[in-house]
């Protein structure tokens, strides 16, 4: 047995874990990364990469690996609600999709989440990330001054103690370390068993030449009235996914499929199949002292809407540059504590939201009970607003209910705790830009006044955070008011507004509980 010490150890190569060890590397930190599977995911699983996820791997350098991976065809996505593939279209969702490029400068990405998870583990090696496949955590003890692990190699047998400062769990749907922690659960539970059938086809004649394409079929020939019909990364290759129901047989598979897609007499084969379970579980809190759960340890959620790894990718962005402050003593310990107050109600809303769209994709009115009516896309995504966290509002801010924690994305805010809003900003000296172009792993301030920009890096340089200072011609696309700076994290997230360099000091201490 060797005994071994490490920062931070995540557990998990999954998108949750993989995207909290690429930002935590470029932030100057170097977690091992152990993975009990063989290698990252071989199935698709989750597909698409929303604005922000894309932003975030943009500031990960990965933005342009994901892109070149997406399936052949046309860079769009046809998502609609029909009888069959061939019959009546009852709904296209991509017809009324709010316009996202108000929101971000990002274009949704197309990569499975197989392809994202290849990306960032090259991205990750490259930076130096050390990552085990085939080693198992087989017991977490959280001590004062850190976290202990046993791991053990499923290939060789070796096992090795690790004593890490911080631990990231990022260990998956059946993932035991929330249960080892004595962290509990909460949601509607179990929603629905399906079974997904793997079949080769040539159903170009019947598509467009989308990269991505989804049909939500609805009809009564199918198991309780609905079933989904989605590509993958492979021409040809599609995914039948109806109610599981183990008696049903391979003829009765091949007539359900048959239904699904509306041509009787199409030809194809049958690949594999597998069952498992949609879910709406969310953990009772998201951290401990030491340890951190992100993925679908933290949310469980079903695929209807595509957050799921979406969210598992964010956590990490939201986490890495935090826990690597903290480790190169740029803040105090109590800033972790802000990933709990960020994410965790962001986790909730999320959750509901994809369990509401099951509901109205595959008409269970019993669970549309529950969740009520899915709310704006845009506004789910763009319009969340951090009420507490890592920032510092002003008394004259208008912050959102606890019930509804948004802004109109339309009109935003640029209030402490919303993003930054997505907007063109004149420099003095130097070119226009675009706020949500320029992130990276440390904090901008945008400031009207030379001297306050002078006076912010002077004060970065002594407090050692790595900051940008921008003197721009006006703060109005930002929303400031009467405020002369805007202060904006390394995730994007407005931090603070004010006034003067003691405020700013003051608010830094504050943000980063030095």
């Amino acid at each position: 047995m060797k005994n071994h010490q490490c920062d931070v150890v995540v557990i998990g190569a999954g998108l949750a874990g993989l995207s909290t060890a690429v930002f935590l590397a470029l932030n100057g930190v170097h977690a091992l990364v152990v993975e009990r599977n063989e290698s990252t995911s071989v199935l698709p699983k989750a597909r698409g990469q929303n604005p922000i996820t894309m932003e975030a791997m943009r500031a990960a350098g990965v933005a342009e690996a994901i892109r070149a991976t997406r399936p052949a065809g046309v860079p769009a996505i046809t998502s609609r609600v029909t009888e069959s593939l061939v019959g009546k279209v009852l709904w296209d969702h991509i017809e009324h999709r709010p316009d996202f490029s108000r929101f971000s400068p990002e274009v949704p990405g197309m990569a499975s989440q197989a392809r994202q998870e290849a990306a960032l583990l090259v991205r990750a090696r490259g930076l130096g990330v050390e990552i085990r496949f085939q080693w198992d955590c087989t017991t977490l003890t959280e001590k004062d001054g850190g976290v202990e692990l046993q791991l053990k190699s499923l290939a060789s047998g070796e096992t090795e103690t690790i004593d890490a400062r911080y631990v990231v769990a990022a260990d998956g749907i059946r993932g035991e370390i929330a249960g080892w922690l004595g962290i509990g659960t909460h949601g509607l539970g179990h929603l629905k068993s399906v079974t997904a059938v793997r079949f080769t086809a040539d159903l170009s004649r019947w598509t467009d030449e989308n990269a991505m394409f989804i049909h939500y079929v609805k009809n009564p020939g199918l198991p309780d009235g609905s079933g989904i019909l989605v590509s993958t990364d492979y021409r040809n290759q599609w995914v039948a996914n109806f109610s599981s129901d183990d008696s049903r047989t391979p003829e009765q598979t091949r007539a359900l499929i048959h239904t699904l897609v509306g041509i009787p007499d199409l030809q194809f084969e049958v690949t594999g199949d597998t069952t498992y379970n949609y879910w709406h579980r969310i953990v009772d809190r998201m951290s401990t002292r030491r340890v951190f759960l992100a993925g679908d340890a933290a949310h469980v959620m079903p695929p209807t809407g595509g957050q799921g790894g979406n969210t598992a990718t964010q956590d990490g962005y939201y986490l890495g540059w935090k826990l690597a402050y903290v480790l190169r003593g740029l803040a105090g310990e109590a800033l972790l504590r802000s990933y709990d107050a960020e994410r965790l109600p962001y986790a909730e809303i999320v959750v509901t939201w994809q369990a509401a769209n099951l509901a109205e994709r595959r008409d269970m009115k019993s669970l549309a009970e529950r969740t009520g009516e899915p709310i704006d896309h845009a506004t789910m995504m763009f319009g969340y607003v951090c009420r507490e966290g890592a920032l510092v509002h002003d008394a004259s801010d208008v912050v959102p209910g606890a019930d509804r924690p948004f802004e109109d994305p339309l009109h935003p805010t640029g209030m402490p705790g919303a993003r930054v809003p997505y907007a063109d900003l004149s420099a003095v000296h130097g070119p226009a830009f675009n706020t949500r172009k320029v992130l990276g792993q440390h904090f901008q301030i945008y400031c009207t006044d030379e001297g306050f920009c002078v006076e912010a890096d002077k004060l970065a340089n002594a407090l050692g955070v790595p900051q940008q200072a921008t003197q721009v011609q006006s703060l109005d696309p930002l929303r400031a008011g009467q405020f002369k700076a805007v202060l904006v994290r390394p995730d994007g997230i407005v931090a603070w507004r004010g006034d003067s360099a003691r405020a700013l000091e003051q608010a830094y201490r504050q943000i980063l509980a030095r």
